[in-house]
């Protein structure tokens, strides 16, 4: 298996699970904000499910202000409108890797808003490292509320 078809994968495996833990949270908690400096719930959900189509974005170029837009656009309000966020973004994101030749994968590379220059391959193995590091902060909150969540939760 190449890379990109481990890192497609990979990006499919941890956003399923990413759902089964959201699938665990209770609407009454989506306002939990650990400390007055970190997202809610509800804002990390909605950040984690985004992460496909904002990083897609994002290497294609986009300004900072289109980016901000378009984040508002996702936002989702409910559990299905988070997939679907998470699912068309994935596809997309999916799409476009795949659509690459792999010359232009391993050495082509787009410049985000910011400033930082990578091939695609590097941004796709930054959107995955992306979504992990947001779960692992999904994992916390949920501990911190008493969820009972493990390592089984994150690996299962």
């Amino acid at each position: 298996m190449t890379s990109r078809g481990l890192l497609l994968n990979e990006l499919e495996h941890v956003l399923r699970n990413c759902r089964r833990i959201i699938e665990l949270i209770q609407p009454d908690d989506l306002s939990f904000r650990p400390a007055a400096n970190m997202r809610t719930l509800e804002e990390l959900c909605n950040h984690l499910s985004q992460i496909p189509a904002i990083d897609l974005l994002i290497m294609k170029g986009a300004e900072e202000a289109e980016v901000q837009e378009r984040e508002k656009k996702l936002f989702a309000r409910s559990r299905e409108d988070l997939f679907k966020v998470m699912e068309e973004g994935t596809r997309d994101l999916t799409r476009f890797m795949e659509s690459m030749s792999f010359d232009e994968y391993e050495n082509g590379s787009g410049v985000a808003f910011y400033g930082r220059s990578q091939t695609f391959q590097q941004w796709l193995l930054e959107s995955v490292t992306h979504i992990y590091h947001h779960r692992a902060q999904m994992h916390m909150y949920l501990k911190l509320k008493g969820y009972p969540v493990d390592t089984n939760t994150l690996y299962s």
